[in-house]
C-alpha cells in the first residue's frame, strides 16, 4: 500500500505511541535492558516527530516525556 508522506507520517506517529503504551507495562528484569532500549529509540522517534508542522493535528500534541517516562 502506498501512503503519501502525511499518511506515513500519522501513521508513524500512531504506531510509535501504541508501542510505547505496550511498553509502558512493567517487564522481568530478564528483559529489561532491551525493553528499555526499545523505550528510548521510539521516544526518541515520537521526539523528532514532534517538528513536523502537522503533528498536533495528528495526535502527537502532548509531552513524549511526560506521558512515557524513560526510567
Amino acid at each position: 500500500m502506498k501512503r503519501t508522506a502525511e499518511e506515513t507520517l500519522a501513521y508513524l506517529i500512531d504506531l510509535l505511541g501504541r508501542y510505547l503504551a505496550e511498553l509502558s507495562t512493567p517487564t522481568p528484569i530478564t528483559h529489561r535492558e532491551f525493553i528499555e532500549g526499545e523505550r528510548t529509540a521510539y521516544a526518541e522517534c515520537l521526539e523528532i516527530l514532534q517538528s513536523w508542522e502537522f503533528a498536533e493535528q495528528y495526535g502527537l500534541d502532548y509531552s513524549v516525556e511526560e506521558r512515557f517516562p524513560l526510567s
